[in-house]
């Protein structure tokens, strides 16, 4: 069987993610090295998650 080149392992790679339904924003080939960069999901943030609710008993008068 002959040697698979990087790109076309790449290309698997990508049709495998994107088959399993995650994102790929970037793919990157160095020689052998190959990178995927997937797209993350944005944090879903309340109003209530940039607050510090925490007691400090020293900054308490």
């Amino acid at each position: 069987m002959p040697a698979m080149t990087a790109e076309k392992k790449a290309l698997n790679y990508l049709k495998a993610f994107e088959a399993e339904g995650r994102v790929v924003k970037r793919v990157v080939i160095e020689g052998k090295r190959i990178e995927l960069e997937l797209e993350t999901e944005p944090e879903n943030l309340s109003e209530f998650d940039k607050v510090d609710m925490r007691y400090d008993k020293a900054g308490a008068s």
